[in-house]
């Protein structure tokens, strides 16, 4: 963590995802008058992504202070137009799952508004995903299979939030439970892995406070790489339980390591095998080549 000379907080823009979490339009704007109370900010309640990305960098470009008020999917999308333009953005965590808040250690809306009125700015880890015609980031961890499907079918279903949220999706991703077959390469080795889960990481937590990667930070320079050999349903379901406490990685199915990059590719024409979720948001398709970022992530904290 370093500590600038000087964050402009002269000109600061909350931008909001109004359908976030739980709280209401109204609730959403009280907790933002706590921050600048003295100050009347630009407060943009957006619409669709693609109006949340290009504010934050019509902002961004301004030198203004942008602060992503939304979920993990929100933060995403500002996140990276900050590291494509260099800037520094504030996070209020208005989601139901909230990962990429609670890695940091944002645990309570009180200790958000705290780091929001400070000057102190840290650089965050984060994922690049390189698709055959995009690129994305993921805050926490991104990848395919079992979390990916669930991550998916979780923005489906509404009123529940957290951890229960993404349980209850994986729940019944086991009604018809897949193993898919692909193709890993690490370090130019490639082979053929039949897993339930296969994900990289930068933060220990997904799924609204799954304890998914213990290990994401012990190598500054590396993600994490994890992935689950096919298991049947009844091995599948202890193992996600293993999950809420970490103590999955000790499971012998499991294979817990640290790489600067990874690809993942399948011939598998089943639907879920193909989708790639990151940050609790659908990212795109195999094939998807994903490393740590290397750009800086300015995070006021």
């Amino acid at each position: 963590m370093v500590k600038l000379e000087k964050v402009n907080q002269e000109k600061v823009v909350f931008l909001v995802n109004p359908k976030a979490g739980k709280l209401s339009i109204k609730q959403k704007k009280k907790v933002i008058s706590k921050i600048h109370s003295n100050k009347k900010p630009d407060i943009i309640f957006t619409k669709t992504s693609e109006e949340s990305s290009s504010l934050a960098r019509y902002y961004m470009k301004r030198k203004a202070l942008v602060i992503a008020c939304g979920g993990d999917g929100m933060i995403n999308l500002i996140a990276q137009q900050a590291i494509e333009t260099s800037s520094i953005i504030g996070i209020l965590p208005f989601g139901r799952g909230n990962d990429f808040a609670r890695s940091l250690g944002i645990n309570s809306m009180k200790k958000a508004i705290k780091n929001l009125k400070g000057d102190k700015v840290s650089n965050c880890r984060y994922l690049n995903l390189q698709f055959s015609n995009s690129k994305k980031i993921a805050l926490t961890c991104a990848g395919v299979g079992l979390l990916s499907e669930a991550a998916y079918r979780a923005t489906k279903i509404p009123l529940l939030k957290g951890s229960l949220l993404y349980a209850l999706s994986a729940l019944i991703c086991f009604i018809n439970l897949k193993n898919h077959c692909y193709s890993l390469t690490v370090n130019g080795k490639t082979k053929k892995q039949e897993a339930l889960i296969l994900a990289g990481a930068a933060s220990p937590y997904t799924g609204g406070g799954m304890f998914i990667a213990p290990d994401a930070n012990k190598k500054k320079n590396e993600l994490n790489l994890l992935f689950a050999n096919g298991l049947n349903r009844l091995s599948a379901v202890k193992l996600l339980l293993k999950v809420f406490s970490g103590s999955h990685i000790k499971h012998p199915s499991v294979s817990n390591t640290h790489t600067k990059s990874f690809q993942i590719d399948t011939n598998s024409t089943n639907k879920w095998s193909t989708i790639v979720s990151g940050d609790g948001e659908y990212l795109g398709e195999l094939p998807v080549k994903i490393s740590l970022g290397t750009k800086p992530l300015k995070l006021l904290i």
